[in-house]
């Protein structure tokens, strides 16, 4: 495998500091927990806010978890996803989860918001701050 090229089954898409994307786990609290990237199955972001105790929400592979990713401050989709894998750093984890119902109108928006994100990137410029 050339070196940086995909290694997933599908295309994953930083997440561009513009959009401030973030999800909330309802069942842990109202916390906006980074979203790192996005792929046409799934999103991988911060469990965990720095510094929080891991044990008062364990979490491992294969859990479902209900999720909302905002789009913007106050638009999000609820979706459901698998936890795919955990890795552990000092202060949080990052969760990399695939879709669980691709067929859900949640699902459907997401993989439309995908194309959108897609098309800005491609056509769209960014201005330096």
């Amino acid at each position: 495998m050339k070196q940086g090229a995909e290694r997933r089954r599908f295309k994953r898409r930083p997440i561009l500091e513009t959009f401030s994307l973030f999800v909330v786990v309802p069942k842990k609290g109202s916390h906006r927990l980074q979203v790192h990237d996005v792929s046409d199955s799934g999103i991988g972001f911060d469990l965990d806010i720095d510094g929080e105790n891991f044990s008062e929400f364990p979490l491992k592979s294969g859990e479902r978890l209900d999720v909302q990713l905002y789009l913007n401050q106050t638009l999000f989709l609820p979706v459901t996803v698998q936890v795919a894998r955990i890795e552990d750093t000092a202060s949080v984890r990052r969760i990399g989860a695939e879709l669980v119902n691709p067929d859900s109108p949640s699902s459907k928006a997401f993989a439309a918001f995908l194309t959108m994100l897609d098309l800005v990137t491609e056509a769209g410029e960014i201005v330096g701050v």
